[in-house]
């Protein structure tokens, strides 16, 4: 337990680590485990007098652990307290049927118990969210226990049952007895009590290691219980758990024992890592550490697992590999790749079903950490690319398999990038891509130090529990991301941050472990926390300067951000955002602009175009509405998402400027042309359609797209569409209904996208029929349109709010976050489909009337219709004056806010819908920062007009 206060920090740290070596070398500090010690208190030892408990200790840490309610600790999460509860009411059962006589337990009381306990998993059972769970083997192992459970009596219906015995037939499915009777290590020696009636115990003793299998209590109690003859090994390992444990002989039990390589490489990796050396911790500390774990390296050829014997695994060997190399001599990375390098990631351990992030991120740190990095480039390239694309996907903060917070994943990746960028600015790694580095790594980078400066809390920790570890976890992100190069304009908020964290972690104590780490049930380590405590208070984030071939990838134009933080703190959705965090999101938006400029130039054709000012704002809308509220959508859809915007502005562009130029808005050719290139959309569709109708190919491949001088050059006779105005009208439909989203929807969804870009694409052509009209009328009554196709509702609810792209853009949204979730619909009954629809559409009425607003002078200017033009203003005003402007700006203003007040209850009425459902909340979260961003461009419009000139 650290006192900061009173001891120095390189005290502090050489006490722990002194502690990490011990006379037999075994050690383990992970806390007591209930689920563990259940299964322990199970075993039963025969002899002579006949049978009696082995453990008894172990049945009395359960009887006193029991919870009022009949059930047992809910560490973190859900499955915590229903493993607890379940491996529990499973010893109650067993003790029932073989009572001690004249035991201190009477048989009523235990039959109260048993009914307190099975009330309690009842309730905890129906209120699981099964597909949700993310602990490793829960779903081999909780129906293993009801099924035991079901035998002596007690069947438990729920309604995640279906979810759980599917996951459960298809683990089994891969799975085969013989496997484990086999030489070969598998994970699942870990877990052998999942398999009890599957497997015969007798034909897996030759896995024994120590004892014990693979460092389990739980495992080795059922193989005790289960064997056909006595195992005095397996009895003595668990004596020396339950003494030597965590408990200290007060009965509790972990669920890994020992855990030595683990706790020795995770403390020595994360207090070398953040600035401690080796005097700092002791060399007599650390070169007695270098030795075992150097040694433990050769023996497994390169490799370790998380105790002596055990199964190598990437993660125990990468943070092996790490802490030799600081402390001495590297070993060769050999083993890691041999063993562990798949073909784009590494392997935590062999048959590995999901790959770790964080395993991979140490495996990218072990590599980093050897002494000829331009040989490692490939794998180096491989693990950095997998991080990025896991980061990419990610919807929200990346979960991690061993560790419940969001930031240790988060931190990890820090450590990592922070010395690829490192070793990359210095020359030593010019293989890796430099676009690799720019346009993934830093912004990746970036967001994981943004986003730990959005989500601190108030009193300066991080995380709902506001615990200690976690916070320490943020504080190492932000300090780790501090080598990139343009973070100047923020050091004063990154500086606050690390602050505050730090006297938070000053000014309190751990008493007990925090439960944080993943094992069958959350685990807490006070050696773990205590270690990344201290590395927290001691890590440097020095405000160095960053290498000039780092430097110069990136274009961070600071006096135009500040001009641009002025205009946006101005718009009402960033009112009460902080000014850096505008900052930030510009600069955000700035990374991805690269990448937007590849991609600028590929359907519409921009020679004699005027300036896209627009360009350079279309990122940030995105970045800072999903920053706003800390969404963080995932990057592949927010960068999508930008794509759309700037292609609807060029659409928007090229049927005014172009098409509008060359063909008049009553000419039916265009609308022909956009309807025949539909049909071929239509047409291949069906002809590469699976048997559910969702489309199996792409529908036709996109051709280059003629300049703007061939267009005006183009001589085709005026009744038909000239072929390089089809053909970029073709490129841009065919993208989006190519789009491996829109593809993969159900055929309703797809539907949508394919109707509402064709409607957007022929209001252009009905709007600029109204504009041509509006223009034809004498100079001196320009100012109310005399003739207009319809009232100015039902005008602004179809022809114009349809060109403004929005109902397209929702649609399409649809789609990429039906794909986000895995699911083929985004909204999936008739009434969200409804409303959500019908939402959209307010939303874009609302758009329309704040683009009207603003450009009232400009479409004068251009002889374009707006709004404010239709005989419905004219009450407020008929001619050019300011007063009468302001007059109709006004009374369109109040009409937009009715607008805005419809689509506000549409997304109320979805969030009602939504109700409890996590996957639809999440979408509605996402949802509401589209309608975000739709908002803002609004009150961008109101507040300047960015569109370009034509």
């Amino acid at each position: 337990m650290l006192a900061p206060n009173t001891t120095s920090l390189s005290t502090q740290a050489s006490r722990l680590v002194r502690q990490l070596i011990s006379d037999n070398g075994d050690v383990g500090f992970m806390s007591c485990a209930i689920y563990d010690t259940a299964w322990v208190s199970m075993v039963r030892k025969p002899t002579a007098n006949g049978a009696h408990w082995l453990f008894p200790e172990c049945f009395e840490y359960i009887l006193q652990s029991q919870q009022p309610d009949g059930g047992w600790e809910t560490y973190a999460s859900d499955i915590d307290g229903i493993l607890n509860t379940a491996a529990s009411l499973l010893a109650l059962k067993t003790h029932a049927e073989h009572p001690i006589p004249e035991g201190h337990v009477p048989a009523s009381e235990l039959e109260r118990r048993i009914n307190l306990a099975s009330t309690a998993l009842s309730h905890q059972l129906q209120s699981w969210d099964v597909p949700n769970t993310v602990h490793v083997g829960f779903e081999i192992i909780l129906p293993t226990i009801l099924r035991l459970l079901e035998k002596k009596g007690l069947r438990f219906e729920f309604d995640g049952r279906v979810d759980l015995d599917a996951l459960n037939a298809l683990k089994l499915s891969k799975f085969k007895p013989q496997y484990l009777y086999s030489s070969q290590k598998f994970t699942a020696l870990h877990s052998l009590e999942s398999f009890i009636d599957i497997v015969d115990f007798d034909k897996v003793s030759h896995h024994k290691e120590s004892g014990g299998f693979m460092a389990s209590p739980s495992s080795t109690a059922a193989y005790l219980m289960h064997a056909s003859s006595w195992d005095e090994e397996c009895e003595e390992y668990l004596r020396t758990v339950v003494q030597n444990g965590s408990g200290q002989g007060n009965g509790g039990v972990p669920s890994a024992y020992p855990s030595t390589y683990f706790e020795i490489t995770w403390v020595l990796t994360t207090l070398l890592h953040n600035g401690f050396t080796k005097e700092d911790l002791g060399i007599e500390n650390t070169n007695a550490l270098y030795e075992k774990l150097r040694l433990a390296l050769l023996k497994g050829n390169g490799t370790v697992g998380f105790a002596p014997s055990l199964q190598a695994d990437a993660d125990d060997t990468a943070k092996a590999l790490i802490s030799v190399s600081m402390l001495g001599e590297p070993v060769p990375a050999t083993g890691l790749l041999s063993e562990f390098e798949g073909k784009t990631h590494f392997r935590t351990y062999q048959g590995e079903r999901d790959p770790s992030f964080t395993a991979n991120c140490n495996a990218l740190l072990a590599l980093l950490s050897q002494p000829d990095l331009a040989a490692l480039a490939p794998q180096i390239e491989k693990a950095t690319t997998f991080l990025c694309d896991t980061w990419w996907e990610a919807d929200g903060h990346i979960g991690d398999k061993w560790n419940l917070s969001p930031h240790y994943p988060s931190m990890l990746m820090a450590e990592a990038f922070g010395s690829l960028l490192e070793a990359w600015g210095k020359g030593s790694l010019d293989a890796i891509p430099s676009e690799l580095i720019r346009d993934k790594v830093s912004i990746t980078l970036y967001q994981a130090l943004l986003r730990a400066l959005q989500t601190q809390n108030e009193d300066g920790s991080w995380g709902p529990s506001h615990r200690r570890e976690e916070t320490a976890y943020a504080v190492l992100t932000i300090a780790n991301a501090c080598g990139l190069p343009f973070l100047d304009s923020l050091w004063p908020e990154i500086d606050e941050a690390l602050d505050r964290g730090r006297k938070f972690l000053q000014g309190t104590v751990n008493e007990k472990p925090e439960y944080i780490w993943v094992e069958k049930v959350t685990y807490g380590s006070l050696t773990l926390s205590d270690c990344y405590v201290l590395a927290a208070l001691k890590v440097d984030h020095q405000h160095s300067q960053p290498s000039d071939s780092l430097s110069q990838l990136f274009y961070i134009p600071e006096k135009k951000i500040s001009e641009f933080v002025r205009f946006y703190s101005m718009i009402p959705l960033f009112a009460k955002m902080p000014r850096w965090k505008l900052r930030a999101a510009l600069i955000e938006g700035y990374l991805f602009l690269p990448q937007l400029s590849e991609k600028r130039l590929e359907i519409f054709p921009r020679a004699g175009m005027e300036e896209d000012k627009y360009f350079e704002y279309i990122p940030f809308t995105w970045t800072a509405c999903n920053n706003r509220d800390n969404t963080f959508v995932c990057n592949k859809t927010l960068k999508e998402m930008m794509i759309i915007s700037f292609l609807n502005y060029q659409a928007d562009e090229f049927m005014e400027a172009v098409v509008g130029r060359y063909y008049s808005g009553k000419d039916a050719s265009v609308v022909a042309c956009i309807g025949e290139i539909f049909d071929n959309v239509d047409s291949s569709s069906n002809e590469g359609s699976d048997s559910d109708g969702t489309t199996a190919k792409p529908v036709k491949p996109v051709k280059k797209t003629p300049t703007i001088e061939q267009l005006s050059n183009d001589k085709s006779a005026s009744k038909k569409v000239s072929e390089n105005v089809a053909r970029v009208l073709d490129a841009f439909i065919h993208w989006s209904m190519n789009h491996p989203s829109v593809r993969e929807a159900s055929p309703i969804d797809a539907l949508r996208v394919k109707d509402e870009l064709e409607t957007f694409l022929i209001a252009h052509m009905e709007q600029t029929e109204d504009s041509e009209n509006f223009a034809s009328q004498a100079k001196h009554n320009r100012e109310i349109f005399t003739s207009p196709r319809s009232s100015f509702y039902r005008w602004v609810n179809s022809t114009s709010s349809n060109h403004t792209s929005c109902p397209y853009s929702f649609a399409f949204y649809q789609c990429l976050l039906a794909s986000e979730h895995n699911q083929p619909d985004c909204f999936t009954t008739p009434e969200e489909k409804y409303i959500a629809e019908g939402m959209g559409h307010h939303l874009a009425v609302m758009c329309r009337m704040y683009n009207d607003y603003g450009s009232i002078a400009r479409d004068r200017d251009e002889e374009n219709l707006n709004s404010v033009n239709f005989p419905e203003f004219a009450a407020a005003g008929s001619d050019k004056s300011s007063k009468s402007d302001d007059a109709r700006r006004k009374a369109l203003f109040t009409v937009a806010e009715y607008e805005r007040a419809n689509m506000e209850f549409g997304l109320s009425k979805l969030r009602e819908l939504a109700g409890e459902d996590k996957r639809k909340v999440r979408v509605m979260e996402k949802i509401q920062m589209f309608c975000n961003v739709t908002d803002l461009y609004g009150q961008i419009y109101v507040a300047r007009d960015i569109a370009s000139r034509m």
